[in-house]
């Protein structure tokens, strides 16, 4: 068995689902593209080669153990599949280069995506399928992608977006329409070859519009998607937001997700207090100042810190990096994360160990 571990990541990721006993609390570091270092291999390789995907993630997956592997569209992903025209570095992450739409004449321009042809969504889909062949009997293995509000920031520019939905509302309202029933093909696609999906949501956050502003442009958008995650690949999503969330945090459970993600720049045991009896509860270790810049000893201290907060959470409770791990991170401070993570949260939880 791996490690001191008493079951597979898959073993344990079913058992929580289903509110059972575990040996221990899930433990995921969010990874992907900005670890494809860890292979040799470049940024720019990892978002165009299902191959290098399917590589890292094995990699990563053989040295942690960690409970889910993840492929992610980035935030990006979808606006290029619609479009947008996107920077690829060499080796850094990528950028928006040029908005589809630029005038609300071309919002009238959009057309449905088809996954398995525009952009890369169609890497994506293949290297999930070349994970499962390889880990599925162990791993458990998912999809991530971008909400609508998020999306259109890449399809409008945030600037822009920020603009229209002062000025040109009515527009922008028919701008996330055509986005969501695109998210809802990709939905489809991944439903048809058997795997779930969660959300990123980075542009509403509250440190980036106001609630009212998330209320009236991105929650009903989002729960339409989420309907079509529960319908078309069974279960309730994940919502990951980065920044400030705690004003959204009813309103994003009232779309019917099943686990939230929280930044490190919120409090784990507020989010238990508010939400903790209606959905999972999932962060959140400093990724710069822990995993990044830290060490042993910080890293030690921020994961007892975020189990004793929140491994009570009536709903369950996930721990995670409060964001995207980033490049070049050390390896070891990973190792450490995960090291700590199982030492503390081990079940039956001996609390003696979180004073």
């Amino acid at each position: 068995m791996y490690f001191e571990d008493e079951m597979t990541p898959k073993e344990r990721m079913i058992a929580f689902s289903k509110g059972e006993a575990i040996d221990r609390i899930p433990v995921v570091p969010d990874m992907g593209v900005t670890m494809a270092w860890y292979i040799g291999k470049k940024t720019n390789d990892y978002y165009t080669s299902s191959d290098v995907i399917t590589e890292t993630e094995i990699a990563l997956f053989n040295r942690f153990h960690h409970d889910n592997i993840c492929v992610s569209t980035t935030l990006r992903g979808m606006a290029e599949a619609m479009g947008s025209v996107m920077n690829y570095p060499d080796d850094n992450i990528s950028n928006l280069r040029e908005p589809v739409v630029k005038t609300e004449e071309d919002i009238d321009k959009l057309e449905l995506i088809d996954p398995w042809k525009d952009g890369h969504l169609h890497v994506l889909l293949e290297a999930l399928e070349k994970i499962r062949d390889a880990l599925g009997d162990v791993a458990d293995i998912g999809a991530s992608m971008t909400a609508p509000f998020t999306v259109a920031a890449s399809v409008l520019g945030t600037e822009n977006m920020l603009r229209w939905i002062v000025k040109k509302k009515e527009a922008f309202h028919r701008l996330m329409d055509i986005i969501t029933r695109n998210n809802a093909e990709y939905i489809k696609a991944l439903g048809k070859i058997g795997f779930g999906t969660g959300f990123c949501d980075p542009v509403s956050s509250t440190s980036m519009i106001r609630p009212a502003q998330y209320r009236e442009f991105s929650l009903p958008y989002f729960k339409r998607n989420v309907e079509d995650v529960k319908k078309y690949c069974g279960g309730a999503p994940t919502i990951h937001i980065c920044g400030k969330s705690k004003d959204i945090w009813e309103d994003v459970v009232s779309a019917g997700v099943g686990n939230f993600s929280i930044d490190n720049c919120e409090d784990l045991a507020e989010a238990k207090r508010i939400m903790g009896d209606k959905v999972v509860i999932t962060g959140n270790v400093p990724p710069v100042d822990a995993i990044y810049l830290g060490n042993d000893d910080i890293i030690k201290e921020e994961v007892k810190k975020c189990v004793a907060k929140a491994w009570d959470s009536p709903k369950g409770y996930i721990l995670c990096t409060g964001c995207q791990i980033p490049k070049n991170s050390p390896i070891e401070n990973i190792d450490s994360f995960m090291k700590w993570g199982r030492y503390y949260g081990k079940m039956p939880m001996d609390t003696s160990k979180l004073v």
